[in-house]
């Protein structure tokens, strides 16, 4: 249902947020204006791009991120004009159109912040101030005097986007709340039968009311030994024909032009090598929560990345997947083989949000999206991963640190490919706050983790969902200090452990 005034209750909670954070982000334009010395800066949309030069389709208009910041309207040939101690300026472009609908805001809470301009086609630049002003779109044709996305321009925006406002947070939330009943829909049907990845993709799609085109990214929808790949987007169109196997899926969703990405993996099936699967998830989940407990204000991301490898060598070496000692297996490198990627990326209005990356990681963590200190209202993931890839596990098996991996073990898992966690974090003064695990939770309630919390060992609990006959599936119904189910009830796999 649309969003509007009348329904956003007594308080108009989100008109008033939406104030603040376009107050907030007047001044901070105003200081780069005054840095720069300029009168101006004008903030377009774009237009729709073509698809193919030989052909007549477009893509749907992905806006420019700076045009989102300051307004969720998703419209072609629209500018933001901002000038020192002025209200701001929307220029519309009004096109009659009758081959095509025009894409409508959900929302209506912005209107009244704008002064509103509507123009013609073509007639947007007689708007636009003629003295010292400067650009930033991501389609700059047709414009002329001025910078044009600058590069230090660009930066001093981007820098504005790695702290959240109030409003930006609560539209993150919103897009977790969204997500989690796509994800909720996704599980039951893994579970429930033998689906294909397109018809587990529509059916996330469905029931977070969303088409691809206005979800945050396209949709990693994994089954089996797919989830080794780790963007898995080519859905297969088939059942997967086999009871025993594993679901890895990254999907996001929407709300105001800020999205979320949030990623679960389940295992179906009571075999051992299923139940041992099952074992593996519960031993990242537990990883994963670990690293949002220790989260704190000033310390370095690329720090929290090192300890996600040390945490994760521990964890797998108790559930036997590793044979060496945790610090030799990060040292040598057995765990980025295993983890290839980055412990998580900063959120907001594009995925992989700009601003907090302000120096080159370390050679063994180049994957890594995000080196800044935390501070206090960063939004970013923390997605820690296992993953059976033969192009990384081959050079173990050939080498001298073959012996520290438990190859039988890692032959049965293979087949399932691979595991991710992944939750959006909100960093607060003293803790943080999930964003992800309260999306899930039935209540609603705010999933906060704070110091005080993790000096009295009390760690926030998602409610269990238990399901008779079927094990532990995935993050979301593990109990508290669950671990893995040892041993399996299989001689040949207890073997392995």
């Amino acid at each position: 249902m649309p969003i509007s005034k009348a329904n956003l209750g007594g308080m108009d909670q989100l008109v008033v947020m939406y104030q603040h954070h376009l107050q907030r982000l007047q001044r901070g334009y105003e200081a780069v204006m005054a840095t720069r010395q300029l009168d101006a800066i004008v903030v377009g949309s774009g237009v729709a791009a073509s698809r193919n030069r030989f052909d007549d389709q477009f893509w749907p208009l992905s806006v420019t991120p700076a045009f989102a910041h300051w307004v969720p309207l998703q419209e072609p040939d629209a500018f933001v004009v901002v000038r020192p101690g002025k209200k701001p300026s929307l220029i519309r472009t009004v096109v009659d159109d009758y081959w095509h609908s025009a894409h409508a805001p959900e929302s209506d809470h912005f209107w009244s912040e704008f002064d509103i301009i509507e123009v013609k086609p073509g007639g947007a630049k007689a708007h636009f101030p003629v003295l010292r002003c400067d650009y930033i779109t991501r389609d700059p044709l047709g414009m002329s005097g001025g910078g044009i996305n600058s590069p230090d321009l660009v930066a001093a925006l981007d820098a504005l986007r790695t702290v959240k406002s109030e409003y930006e947070i609560h539209c993150l939330a919103e897009a977790s709340r969204r997500a989690a009943r796509g994800h909720r829909a996704v599980e039951r049907a893994f579970l429930d039968g033998d689906r294909s990845e397109l018809t587990l993709h529509l059916t996330y799609l469905g029931a977070s009311e969303q088409d691809d085109a206005s979800t945050p990214y396209k949709g990693i929808v994994a089954l089996g030994p797919h989830a080794a790949v780790l963007h898995h987007s080519v859905y297969g169109t088939r059942p997967f024909g086999k009871t025993d196997t594993s679901l890895l899926i990254d999907a996001g969703a929407k709300f105001a032009g800020y999205g979320s990405d949030i990623t679960r993996t389940y295992a179906r099936g009571g075999g051992a090598a299923a139940r041992q699967f099952a074992s593996l998830i519960a031993a990242v989940d537990g990883v994963q929560r670990k690293l949002c407990e220790v989260i704190g204000v000033g310390m370095e991301y690329e720090a929290l990345h090192d300890q996600s490898h040390t945490l994760l060598a521990i964890a797998l070496e108790e559930i036997g997947l590793l044979r060496g000692k945790p610090e030799e297996c990060v040292a040598r490198g057995v765990t980025r083989a295993l983890f290839p990627h980055g412990l998580g990326h900063s959120l907001g209005i594009v995925t992989h949000d700009v601003g907090c990356k302000p120096r080159a990681p370390r050679a063994e963590n180049r994957y890594l999206r995000t080196t800044c200190a935390v501070a206090k209202d960063q939004v970013f993931t923390i997605e820690p991963g296992v993953y059976f890839i033969e192009s990384l596990l081959a050079p173990l098996r050939a080498d001298e640190r073959k012996a520290l991996v438990n190859w039988p073990l890692v032959d049965v898992l293979k087949p399932f490919g691979g595991v991710r966690i992944e939750d959006n974090i909100h960093v607060l003064e003293d803790g943080v706050r999930n964003l992800t695990r309260e999306a899930f939770a039935p209540d609603g309630g705010k999933f906060v983790v704070s110091r005080a919390t993790r000096r009295e060992g009390a760690e926030p609990v998602m409610p269990v969902r238990k399901r008779s006959g079927a094990p532990t599936m995935g993050p979301d119904e593990l109990e508290k200090g669950a671990s893995a189910p040892a041993p399996t009830g299989d001689p040949d796999l207890d073997d392995f452990i």
